[in-house]
């Protein structure tokens, strides 16, 4: 299974189960609500249930039962109003606040809006009501899931990416271990190789040999000191040297050339004129351009095109390679910068990976899949500060 699909199925999974629980604590949250909410109903209602005998009482009757019952509301927000919803008393509100008159109207208006109301008759006529709202208590546990929802989701956002970010700094350690152990080990043989190839020139050989085959030896080993070279700049900060870019360009494409099947057309259009200098590592860059090229030859069948065009725009060099391949889906063109991501059979998803790296780590360009489509072609464009 593709690593980043499962991955993708992953993250989907994970997605589903937090919103599960999401729903279910927002669910008994507000279940927990709407019985609190209903018990304090049940309390305004025995509040005016009191209120009607207190008016009812006789004199000389002994009401501090009834008294006591108004006084136990410590919690709930009230008005006491008549039956023109004219403020007649309030309890449980802000001591200053309750003075100011027009903040008073605010919140009756607010608890007449609400329905939040309970009329107290006097033989048979409303004569005034219990205006109420949700207590301090009722009120914060509405709102309460909802701030442990976002510092849990905080928490786990922070947590996922430093996880992430500590998975990708073992990745990029396991990365540069590897190349550099790769170029320490092809040093070894290949000084060797040389040395041997310097034999063999002093010797007395035939012509053919050494006119023919040697040259080729040297062309091959200044090849594998090439690769050794990019692999050992791998993880530390290459040297830049201002050179024209149209140069490295040019030598990228013309190794290629050299190694492209007869029927693939390989050209470069170069816009600039090689006027253009910037502070770049030919080596590293070389290995960019050779690996998109190779990417395209491997993308098309025997048979095709690959146009390579360098232009200047807005202070930036663009380089586009586009081919005449089999292209690639819109939801593959981030993933195929991600190390293991590839959509050949046999391939390690390494290339583009170390391109996107190249360029945006150590150049502080950018690298991007510009467009593509299935049947006709891919272009990629690589973006340089000038």
């Amino acid at each position: 299974m593709n690593p980043y699909r499962f991955e993708f199925r992953f993250r989907m999974v994970l997605l589903i189960c937090a919103l599960l629980i999401i729903s279910a604590t927002l669910w008994y949250s507000n279940l927990l609500a709407k019985k609190l909410a209903f018990e304090e109903r049940k309390r305004m209602q025995l509040l005016a249930n009191t209120y009607e005998r207190l008016n009812n009482v006789e004199d000389g009757s002994d009401y501090t039962f009834l008294l006591d019952i108004i006084q136990d509301n410590k919690t709930v927000p009230l008005i006491l109003t008549d039956k023109e919803f004219n403020i007649a008393g309030s309890r449980n509100f802000d001591s200053i606040k309750s003075l100011d008159s027009s903040y008073m109207k605010r919140e009756l208006r607010f608890m007449l809006a609400k329905g939040d109301t309970i009329g107290i008759k006097y033989q048979g006529k409303t004569i005034q009501y219990i205006c109420y709202k949700d207590s301090t208590l009722l009120s914060e546990l509405k709102y309460y899931p909802y701030v442990q929802l976002l510092i849990i989701c905080i928490f786990l956002a922070v947590a996922y990416f430093a996880f992430f970010s500590s998975q990708r700094s073992i990745q990029n350690q396991l990365w540069v271990g590897m190349a550099k152990e790769t170029a320490h080990q092809i040093a070894t043989p290949l000084s060797s190789l040389g040395g041997w190839v310097d034999y063999l020139a002093e010797k007395e050989i035939p012509a053919t040999i050494k006119e023919k085959v040697l040259p080729e030896m040297n062309h091959d080993l200044e090849r594998l000191s090439i690769i050794t070279d990019r692999f050992s700049k791998i993880g530390s900060q290459p040297e830049l040297v201002l050179k024209p870019i149209s140069e490295s360009v040019s030598d990228a494409v013309n190794y290629m050339k050299r190694r492209a099947p007869s029927k693939v057309l390989i050209e470069l259009k170069d816009e600039t004129n090689m006027n253009v200098v910037i502070a770049h590592n030919p080596s590293l860059m070389n290995w960019v351009f050779e690996n998109l090229i190779r990417n395209a030859l491997d993308a098309m069948s025997d048979s095709g095109v690959i146009n390579v065009r360098i232009q200047c725009e807005n202070k930036a060099v663009i380089i586009d390679v586009q081919d005449s391949g089999k292209g690639m889906e819109a939801k593959d063109f981030k993933n195929v910068f991600k190390p293991g991501f590839s959509t050949k059979k046999r391939g390690w998803g390494i290339g583009l990976a170390l391109c996107k790296r190249i360029v945006e780590d150590y150049h502080k360009g950018s690298i991007e899949v510009l467009n593509s489509e299935i049947g006709k072609g891919t272009t990629f464009r690589i973006q340089l500060p000038a």
